[in-house]
């Protein structure tokens, strides 16, 4: 009922949005942004991060999602759809991670705005429970790179002026993200375990990149709720395994991880699947690669790496 419910207010907002605007076209064409900064929408924090990284002066990103709110379920408001519409181009996840963007992306086209379905680009890991795939690739910082240079290709397609620009300004980003996974590779080298539990199945192409088991608690949304029997099933692989630290995350509830990690005698540990920044990070200058950085930490901690 809340998916179907969830739906139903997607497809209203979509409608919202594109009766407005098909008023406003009406009184006249929608035409590219004048000036030299181009408007951008990303569906969600990472996106609009690496666009930001991309853009710099040249263009202006709004993150759809707002700071604090988990993205997987998120709907946005008729302003939201608003904001989307006038933009020059439009980047969204895919996959299912952000549905209601998926909803909108034939009409947007129509209306002249480019939209980039990121996960389209890619090969993804299929989840056997869920009979759905991984939409989590931002969290390997191998095809963040390529995320980059996707966005780069598309906005030097929409404002070729600034091409050169935003060439320079990838190649820039994508040499931290390049050092960013030489130290994943140098630091989960030598571990004394390669198994960890996380809450939720996000960290699939992270694991696979670095050769990490992490069984999840929930699936690929975080709000899912795992069975009793599933728990059970986790507490005996974790007890197997000596699985000390169990990972949670911090925009949803660590319930799920802290009643696991009482039973097993373990402890909770970040493991951050930054799907969203919460006020607390961006005050702190939280970013991306920061964080990334802060995820390699808690792994090491937890893997006993030396």
């Amino acid at each position: 009922m809340k998916k179907l419910s969830a739906f139903i207010i997607v497809i209203a907002l979509a409608v919202i949005g594109i009766v407005l605007i098909s008023k406003i076209s009406k009184s006249k064409k929608i035409a590219p942004a004048s000036g030299s900064v181009v408007k951008a929408a990303a569906s969600f924090y990472p996106l609009a991060e690496f666009a930001k990284q991309v853009g710099a002066d040249k263009i202006d990103v709004v993150n759809i999602t707002p700071s604090g709110m988990e993205p997987h379920d998120f709907e946005p408001s008729p302003q939201d759809i608003a904001k989307i519409y006038s933009a020059k181009i439009f980047i969204f996840n895919g996959s299912g991670f952000d549905p209601w963007a998926e909803k909108i992306e034939e009409d947007l086209k129509k209306n002249r705005v480019a939209v980039v379905n990121m996960t389209r680009y890619f090969h993804l890991l299929q989840d056997k429970a869920e009979e759905g795939a991984d939409p989590h690739i931002w969290l390997d910082p191998v095809m963040a790179q390529k995320e980059v240079e996707i966005i780069a290709d598309n906005l030097k397609i929409k404002d070729p002026r600034n091409g050169l620009i935003y060439e320079e300004n990838a190649s820039r980003y994508i040499a931290k993200l390049s050092e960013l996974d030489k130290k994943y590779q140098d630091g989960l080298a030598d571990c004394a375990t390669r198994d960890a539990v996380a809450s939720h199945a996000a960290f699939g192409y992270l694991a696979k990149r670095y050769n990490i088991n992490i069984t999840s608690i929930a699936g690929i949304s975080p709000e899912e709720e795992p069975s009793p029997k599933r728990i059970a099933e986790i507490a005996e692989i974790a007890r197997l395994k000596n699985i000390k630290y169990i990972f949670f995350e911090t925009l949803v509830s660590p319930k799920l991880a802290e009643t696991l990690a009482r039973e097993i005698g373990a402890e909770t540990l970040v493991l951050n699947p930054i799907e969203g920044l919460t006020e607390a990070e961006l005050e702190a200058g939280k970013n991306y690669i920061s964080i990334m950085e802060d995820n390699l930490q808690s792994i090491r901690k937890a893997l006993v790496c030396s």
